[in-house]
């Protein structure tokens, strides 16, 4: 949308886990809180408000708000709320990747629209931040690889800590002038924790959850490349212009992998996959088949390639 009418004002009107992504998009002018229809500056003469969730809760929330010309997916019994309703279900006979799904909602409106990789931009402020954390752990000059053991949606998504451990042992040993970053929220903290013991603690650091989502991207932003299951990580990787690594297990990377084509994607094919369960129900084969061995290899020479470009 910023590609085609660079002049246009965009507005983001984000929940506060997500905003500071937002906030990074060279594309977005501001992002509103939740008391945005009491902010002074934002005019709503002459808006066009897209409501890109599914949930009734957002098209309420625009509705309520006096937001004009509301244009939705048409579903959770909501279109009394729109002004228009786009059939949802026929987005979702496709099968296509869950970016179309936005994508598709602006083209009703605004016809045709380019094809563009996600880009985020992190401020100097926040860069010096992140290498000031570094530098207290006494990591500021090591070839850093990012590491996202966790995974909000539930335990089903997340590769086996004793895993990730094992691949962590292999770039510290591979690669001497490498060093860890693992990242994690409060709630995914524990298997960071995990992981990192044993290791030293000037080629290893954790975030342990203390990190602003902002601060933790602006870190992410000085690593080299980046491991991750299907995760937010993942696409914030991407569009930081990050390579690196998603692992898949009980989820389709047909419908949520990482977009921009520098993430490779690992998936063990079982039967049972995918199944969408937040926890697997029987021995989670799909992430345990999956070994750090297999994996290796490819790891290995992608860090390779990127050591002879630094």
């Amino acid at each position: 949308m910023r590609h085609k009418f660079p002049d246009a004002k965009i507005f983001v009107l984000a929940p506060e886990q997500t905003k500071d992504v937002y906030a990074l998009s060279p594309a977005v002018d501001h992002v509103l809180s939740k008391s945005f229809s009491r902010e002074k500056g934002i005019s709503r003469n002459n808006s066009l408000t897209l409501c890109f969730p599914l949930s009734f809760r957002s098209a309420f929330t625009l509705w309520k708000g006096g937001w004009p010309n509301r244009i939705g997916y048409g579903a959770e019994g909501r279109s009394f709320l729109l002004t228009r309703a786009i059939d949802y279900e026929r987005w979702k006979s496709k099968k296509l990747h869950q970016s179309t799904y936005y994508k598709e909602l602006a083209e009703s409106v605004f016809g045709t629209l380019p094809d563009l990789d996600p880009v985020l931009s992190v401020s100097q402020e926040k860069q010096d931040l992140a290498r000031d954390f570094l530098r207290k752990h006494h990591m500021e000059t090591l070839f850093l690889v990012g590491i996202n053991p966790g995974a909000y949606y539930g335990a089903a998504k997340m590769w086996p800590p004793e895993y990730f451990q094992d691949l962590v042992r292999r770039i510290l040993k591979d690669f001497p002038d490498s060093g860890i970053v693992l990242f994690s929220g409060e709630k995914d903290r524990w298997v960071t924790r995990e992981i990192a013991l044993g290791f030293p603690q000037d080629r290893l650091v954790s975030t342990d959850g203390t990190l602003s989502l902002s601060d933790s991207i602006a870190l992410l932003s000085m690593c080299r490349y980046v491991v991750t299951n299907d995760s937010g990580m993942m696409h914030l990787g991407g569009a930081l212009g990050l390579s690196g690594a998603a692992i898949f297990g009980p989820t389709d990377p047909v419908a949520t992998g990482p977009m921009g084509g520098r993430t490779r994607v690992f998936r063990f094919p079982v039967r049972c996959s995918p199944c969408l369960l937040r926890y697997c129900p029987i021995d989670h084969r799909c992430m345990r088949s999956l070994t750090p061995e297999a994996i290796w290899p490819t790891i290995r020479e992608d860090l390779d390639n990127l050591r002879r470009n630094v």
